[in-house]
């Protein structure tokens, strides 16, 4: 599953099947007109006695492919390139204000001629920003207390917006993440997740943290000298929410005792669950201590 960035119409090749006279109903125009149809290989239809062509084709409209129309007065001729003006759409600015045809022949049409589209068109939702999308592998695990929810796409993107699951409703839960995206003027992505291989949508990167792996262990060390580090209640970026419960300062130079450690995936450090005596003093970085053994 990849998120599809680039916002451009399906293909720029259109087939055209000039029919004279004829009434083509099946796609709601009549003879006199022009249909560029839905599909990869669109077809345009015109009758001789009328000069004026409307163009139906099917355009990226937001995050979602649309049949649009456009009218021109063209009859179309092999080897010429005509100009056709791009209508509006409430709520979407298009890309261009016209876009180019180019006629040529084409062995693949039953008339043996084509239309080459010579630029993209699509369509950006009024308000959105772009977002630069990248294929990911990580394992992350959702925070006890999210803060954010899972939505069909990133929120404020030119797609249209669907909340798909409640954040706490996959709390504590290790997803896989295929996708990512940052938006423009942002720093932090959003992830495309997958619970048990089911996609449940795309979060904000704070409700997720790295798995950790807990293993029980039978300790001692000393506090160094001058920590940097202090103790908290729960391993630091981990799915709990943390308190500080004591500045690593504090119990600098103390023997502490250790039934407990952990390390994030992705790194080679652990966190220890410390104590003095009978009386936990909290989780600490390793680095904060000394004579580990």
């Amino acid at each position: 599953m990849k998120e599809n960035s680039g916002l451009k119409s399906r293909t720029k090749k259109i087939i055209l099947s000039l029919i004279a006279g004829v009434t083509l109903l099946g796609v709601g125009v009549s003879g006199g007109t022009m249909a560029l149809n839905a599909g990869s290989q669109q077809t345009v239809v015109k009758a001789k006695t009328y000069p004026a062509s409307i163009f139906y084709a099917n355009i990226k409209v937001g995050g979602t492919y649309r049949r649009i129309e456009y009218v021109n007065m063209i009859t179309p001729v092999v080897g010429k390139t005509y100009t056709m003006k791009v209508p509006t759409i409430k709520g979407y600015t298009p890309n261009r204000k016209t876009i180019h045809l180019k006629i040529e022949k084409y062995k693949s049409s039953p008339t043996g001629i084509a239309g080459e589209r010579l630029e993209d068109l699509y369509y950006t939702r009024n308000g959105s920003v772009s977002v630069k999308y990248t294929a990911q592998k990580l394992t992350k695990q959702v925070k006890l207390a999210p803060g954010h929810n899972f939505y069909n796409h990133i929120p404020g993107s030119n797609y249209t917006v669907k909340l798909k699951h409640y954040g706490t409703t996959y709390k504590g839960k290790t997803v896989t993440i295929d996708n990512s995206g940052i938006k423009k003027g942002m720093k932090t992505p959003y992830y495309r997740c997958c619970y048990k291989g089911k996609l449940i949508g795309w979060i904000y990167t704070s409700a997720l943290v790295n798995p950790a792996k807990y293993t029980t262990v039978k300790k001692t060390a000393t506090v160094i000298a001058s920590p940097k580090n202090n103790f908290y209640n729960h391993l630091t970026y981990s799915v709990y929410a943390t308190k500080l419960w004591h500045y690593g300062k504090t119990y600098k130079n103390r023997k502490v005792t250790i039934n407990k450690q952990a390390v994030r995936v992705g790194t080679k450090t652990p966190y220890y669950r410390c104590y003095i005596g009978n009386k936990e003093i909290g989780w600490i970085y390793g680095g904060a201590l000394t004579n580990i053994q």
